[in-house]
C-alpha cells in the first residue's frame, strides 16, 4: 500500500495507537478510541459504544454520536499527521458542514464501530473529508462528507 504513514507515537510502537492523544476532546465527549491505520489521504479509527455514552439513548448511539465519531475520526487523522510533523498538541477545529449524509442504522450500545475517512480536498484551511462508518466489521452504518475548519493549522 503506497502512501502509508508511520512513526513512533511515543508509546513504544507504531499504529494502532490510542486516538485520544491526537484529538482535543476530553471525556466524556471522546468518540474515537483507536487509530488503527493511516495513510497520506486516509485513516481508519475504531470506537466501542460504551453503556454510559452521552449521545446514546434507548440502547443505541444516536445520530449525533455517529456524526461525532466521524468528526473525531477526521481530527484523529489530522492530529496524527501533525504529531508526525513534530506538533505536540492536537489542533482545535470545528465541523463546518455535513453533506450527503446517510445514516442506515443506529448501532446498539456495545457495538464496535470503525470509520474510514478520506481527504477529499483542502481549500485554504477548510478541509473536506468523506467518511464511512461500519459496525462490527461489516454492516454500513453511515456515510457522508464533513467539512472542517482549523484542523492542522496549529503552530
Amino acid at each position: 500500500m503506497t502512501g502509508h504513514l508511520s512513526g513512533n507515537v511515543g508509546d513504544g510502537g507504531l499504529l494502532p495507537a490510542d486516538a485520544a492523544r491526537f484529538i482535543p476532546q476530553k471525556p466524556p465527549f471522546v468518540f474515537v478510541s483507536g487509530l488503527i491505520d493511516c495513510g497520506e489521504t486516509y485513516a481508519v479509527t475504531v470506537f466501542e459504544v460504551p453503556s454510559d455514552c452521552v449521545l446514546a439513548a434507548g440502547g443505541v448511539l444516536r445520530e449525533g454520536g455517529i456524526t461525532e465519531f466521524m468528526a473525531q475520526s477526521c481530527a484523529a487523522f489530522v492530529g496524527y499527521r501533525d504529531f508526525l510533523a513534530g506538533r505536540t498538541e492536537p489542533s482545535v477545529g470545528v465541523l463546518g458542514a455535513l453533506s450527503r449524509m446517510k445514516i442506515d442504522s443506529l448501532p446498539p450500545v456495545g457495538s464496535k464501530l470503525s470509520c474510514r475517512v478520506e481527504t477529499v480536498g483542502d481549500f485554504g484551511g477548510m478541509q473536506m473529508f468523506y467518511a464511512k462508518v461500519h459496525m462490527d466489521g461489516g454492516r454500513l452504518v453511515a456515510e457522508g462528507r464533513l467539512t472542517t475548519s482549523g484542523l492542522g493549522n496549529a503552530g
